[in-house]
């Protein structure tokens, strides 16, 4: 999204961007949302939720015209719908971790994290790729296929009772 806040369709300046990056902040409400609903026995369901509202947000960038004010605010509902899914499935895969027994679950979480993190890295990477050579379209094409594919590989697992 900062390539396309800078792009000339919004022209936003660094400091502009900087301020539209704190609708990330809805992570933090996900969190304990997540965490609730996962304790009442629903983190398959909420998993399946979490990755849903990731690939919703990236359509939702392009209902508005580029540059308009509604399609700004889509950009802000959209940041805030990714993060909050973002942040409930990564609450929900530590969640599971940490259900497991106290000799696995350290070794597990380090390598949840890096996982996360280098999924994030490699996001990025290609999603500038994508934007380089496609604009926006594929940029949010790509951004949509990955959890529209982890959602494919969810409904594959076996559900434990």
């Amino acid at each position: 999204m900062p390539l396309l806040l800078a792009s000339p369709a919004f022209g936003l300046s660094q400091g502009g961007i900087a301020l539209f990056s704190l609708a990330g902040a809805a992570g933090a409400v996900a969190t304990p949302l997540a965490g609730r609903i996962a304790d009442q026995g629903h983190s398959r369901a909420t998993t399946a939720l979490a990755m849903g509202l990731v690939a919703l947000a990236f359509p939702l960038t392009h209902i508005a015209q580029p540059g308009s004010g509604w399609s700004l605010g889509l950009l802000v509902v959209a940041a805030i719908v990714l993060d909050f899914g973002v942040a409930a499935n990564l609450t929900l895969g530590q969640r599971a971790i940490f259900t497991l027994g106290a000799d696995v679950r350290a070794r597990l979480n380090g390598l949840y994290m890096a996982t996360f993190f280098l999924g994030g890295a490699l996001g990025s990477a290609f999603g500038a790729w994508a934007y380089a050579y496609g604009g926006w379209a594929w940029a949010s094409g790509f951004g949509a296929a990955l959890p529209m594919a982890a959602l494919v590989y969810w409904t594959t697992e076996n559900r434990i009772h």
